[in-house]
């Protein structure tokens, strides 16, 4: 009798501890510094780096804390993106206001230089209303990259594509053979041919004012010193 009633009792102790929840590995858990606790296992391990599989582009670098692309400390000193870029659409006839004051052309293209909140997509307005400038020269409204409808968002494809002032070179393609390329296949909703990007021997300035003005432009200059077909290149 005494035995039946010590197993009893000791299947009950077991079926009560059976229902029991367990305890959560890291509800006791204290980790050091920069490391957090496994849930699955309780141990203490450094967290994965948010930077594990980002590529970013030179200068810029991997931010541990946020895993964007994010440039170095410090001011940058020129982007050196697109050619013409800077001193052709950041305020180049002194028309823009900031803070409700007119700034001039010199103190636009420093903050343009400076700036580090890539990809750049805040001087589309400004770039859009220099487009619109440029479009009216010839006594005539009708950019081919803008729609044929007047709003006062029409540049801001082109003015958006320019802004983001960096080469653009599509790995895809194994044709290169103009500047700007790839943005005029993409303002033309094609699906071109060409790499773009730019080499030594493209006459950037022609193909860049072709593209702001919206027709055949050239600065009547020609190559003088044509680059070498052997690294590295230039004479």
């Amino acid at each position: 009798m005494k035995r039946a009633l010590c197993l009893t009792l000791l299947g009950l102790f077991v079926g009560c501890d059976a229902v029991v929840p367990a305890q959560p590995p890291c509800s006791t858990t204290v980790c050091a510094a920069g490391q957090v606790c496994n849930p699955s296992t309780g141990v203490c391990e450094v967290p994965p780096s948010r930077c594990q599989n980002v590529s970013c582009t030179s200068p810029m670098s991997c931010d541990g804390t946020t895993g964007l692309c994010v440039f170095p400390a410090g001011d940058l000193i020129d982007r050196a993106g697109r050619p013409l870029i800077n001193i052709a659409l950041s305020n180049p006839f002194d028309l823009l206001t900031v803070s409700g004051q007119l700034e001039t052309g010199n103190t636009t293209r420093e903050r343009y230089n400076h700036d580090k909140a890539f990809p750049w997509s805040s001087w589309a307005v400004p770039f859009a209303q220099t487009l619109a400038i440029y479009d009216g020269l010839d006594g005539t409204c009708g950019h081919p990259f803008a729609p044929s409808t007047l709003t006062t968002t029409r540049y801001a494809t082109l003015a958006s594509l320019l802004a983001a002032d960096a080469i653009v070179v599509d790995t895809s393609k194994a044709s290169c053979n103009s500047f700007l390329a790839v943005e005029r296949s993409t303002l033309a909703g094609t699906n071109g041919t060409d790499c773009g990007g730019r080499k030594p021997d493209y006459d950037v300035v022609d193909l860049t004012f072709s593209t702001l003005f919206g027709g055949l432009a050239t600065d009547n200059v020609v190559i003088s010193n044509a680059p070498s077909a052997v690294f590295p290149y230039l004479p």
